[in-house]
C-alpha cells in the first residue's frame, strides 16, 4: 500500500543557479557546511519542519529547459528514502531515480521496505517555475523498480506552484511534466532523514 501525502508549507523565492548538486549532505540543525550560496534558501525551506535533527541531502539543479522536455524524472513515482552506502540517485530526466529493490540496487527485501515503505523520511521541494504534478491519496498497489508509480490508476493529482515550499512524505506520488515554454527553471530538494518523523499534517 502507498500511502502519498504532501502540504504546502511556506512562500519562498528560488535564486538563479546553474548546474546540478547532487545529494550534498548536511546537517538540519547546522547549515554552515553548506556552500554560502545555498545557505538562504536551505534556511528557509527547512524553517517550518518542526524538529531539525540529523543528515538531509540537498540537491539543485537548475538549467534552460526546451518547451516539451523535462527538467527531472517523468512518468509518476516515488522517491522513497536514500539510503546512504546503499541508494543510487539517478535524478534528471530519463533515469530510473532510486535504484533499489530487488532488481534494482543490491538491496535486500528488508532494505527495500526501509526504502518504500517506511513512514519516515520525506522530502523538501520547491522550484520557480510551476511543472510538477503531485498526487494525495491511499492506493492499495507497490512501487516498481526505482519507486515507479505509472501502473497505478492515481486519479485527479494537483499542480506543485512555483515559489512555494512542499513537504513530501517518504511515499509522495510526484513527476516532473514537460515545459509548457521555453524555461529557466531550478529545482531545490531536500532528501529528508531515514530516520526522520512522518509530518502530522
Amino acid at each position: 500500500m502507498i500511502n502519498s501525502i504532501s502540504k504546502e508549507l511556506n512562500a519562498i523565492q528560488i535564486p538563479y543557479y546553474k548546474g546540478e548538486l547532487s545529494m550534498l549532505p548536511f546537517n538540519l540543525n547546522d547549515i554552515s557546511s553548506l556552500p554560502i550560496e545555498f545557505r538562504e534558501t536551505v534556511e528557509q525551506m527547512v524553517k517550518n519542519l518542526p524538529n531539525k535533527m540529523g543528515t538531509a541531502f540537498l540537491t539543485v539543479h537548475g538549467k534552460f529547459v526546451k518547451k516539451a522536455k523535462t527538467l527531472r524524472r517523468g512518468a509518476p513515482h516515488i522517491d522513497g528514502n536514500f539510503i546512504q552506502g546503499l541508494s543510487s540517485w539517478g535524478g534528471g530526466t530519463g533515469t530510473n531515480g532510486w535504484k533499489v529493490g530487488e532488481n534494482g540496487f543490491s538491496l535486500t527485501s528488508e532494505e527495500h521496505k526501509l526504502s518504500y515503505e517506511n513512514k519516515n523520511g520525506g522530502m523538501l521541494i520547491a522550484s520557480n517555475y510551476s511543472a510538477c504534478m503531485g498526487w494525495n491519496g491511499v492506493y492499495n498497489e507497490k512501487a516498481k523498480e526505482g519507486g515507479d508509480c505509472s501502473h497505478i490508476d492515481l486519479g485527479e493529482g494537483f499542480m506543485l506552484k512555483p515559489n512555494k515550499v512542499y513537504y513530501g512524505n517518504s511515499q509522495f506520488i510526484h513527476e516532473s511534466l514537460p515545459l509548457d515554454k521555453d524555461v529557466f527553471r531550478v529545482l531545490y530538494r531536500i532528501t529528508l532523514p531515514i530516520e526522520y518523523p512522518e509530518l502530522k499534517l
